[in-house]
């Protein structure tokens, strides 16, 4: 049962395009919403500058919570991912993966590095290409989906320890 449910937390994954984060620092709460990809694992990478707010919390403490969802007009249709974890900035052979992950999933990022209209784009590009990715890796997830029942949901802590 259970690589049911993985399959749809990757579908979600893939489906969407931006999850809100939720940090913390000196008992202080902060959410925002950035673009982010992910891979099989279900780790979700992301762009954000150290000098944004989420940014100088992750920097101080790794531990994140986030949710993806998309807007609906009634409860019997919510469905979403809530997840937790830790977010480390990648550096080196582990960006370059990252980056190639996002690019996969945003080509029209891709098409601001190869080809900037303007020079917007351009300065766009010049500062993704030096951009911290990070890389958030879930210890826990949790699946919710209205449209099998009203308050339906599935979660898990990960790695998921094969069945014997």
């Amino acid at each position: 049962m259970a690589e049911i449910h993985l399959k749809r937390v990757q579908e979600l994954l893939a489906g969407h395009s931006t999850i809100t984060l939720a940090t913390t620092a000196e008992g202080r709460s902060w959410a925002a919403a950035v673009f982010y990809a992910s891979d099989a694992s279900l780790n979700v990478y992301f762009v954000s500058d150290l000098k944004t707010r989420h940014g100088r919390d992750l920097h101080r403490d790794a531990h994140v919570t986030g949710a993806i969802n998309h807007d609906v007009s009634t409860w019997g249709e919510v469905i979403g991912l809530q997840v937790e974890g830790r977010a480390v900035v990648l550096e080196g052979e582990e960006r370059l993966k990252a980056l190639d992950t996002y690019l996969g999933k945003f080509p029209d990022v891709q098409r601001l590095f190869d080809r900037p209209r303007d020079a917007n784009e351009k300065i766009i590009a010049e500062r993704l290409q030096r951009a911290p990715f990070w890389r958030l890796t879930p210890s826990w997830i949790r699946l919710i989906d209205s449209t099998k029942g009203f308050g339906w949901k599935w979660e898990t802590a990960l790695p998921l320890v094969p069945a014997q």
